[in-house]
């Protein structure tokens, strides 16, 4: 009789288990919150993706139906560069990935974050060359 709990527990521990997602290729999340597909709105396609290829990061766009790769692979940015773009809350961006020629960042945010011009549904920030503002992570196409 002490099996039976046991087995019921089974099913539960493998569900779990297979949405344990590691696989970091398009249309999936991973457990590197800096890899996926974006979003300025969560109901919106996505477009840009940060894939990780070789150790390195690396941002695509989506323009008209394809995925452009940018070929400079971004930086992962040290305390001192995120302390430049958010001066005053540097401590509260968990990690951040920028074009290491300019025009484009893209910034987690630590659990409870409350930076000005943080959406209280996404823990993400893009700076790219026409503005900064929230992104939400979206399924791949």
């Amino acid at each position: 009789m002490r099996k039976l709990p046991l087995l019921l527990l089974l099913p539960g521990a493998l569900l779990l288990t297979a949405c344990g997602n590691r696989d970091t290729s398009p249309g999936t999340f991973s457990s590197d919150p800096m890899l996926g597909c974006f979003s300025t709105h969560p109901r919106k396609p996505a477009e840009f993706r940060i894939e990780q290829e070789a150790g390195q990061y690396f941002v695509s766009f989506n323009r008209d139906e394809q995925w452009q790769r940018d070929s400079t692979p971004l930086q992962v940015s040290s305390r001192a560069d995120i302390a430049h773009f958010f001066k005053d809350d540097a401590d509260q961006i968990d990690k951040a990935l920028v074009r290491p020629t300019g025009g484009f960042g893209i910034f987690h945010f630590n659990p409870g974050a409350t930076l000005k011009g943080k959406d209280k549904d996404s823990d993400y920030m893009a700076l790219v060359l026409i503005g900064a503002g929230p992104v939400f992570q979206v399924n791949c196409p």
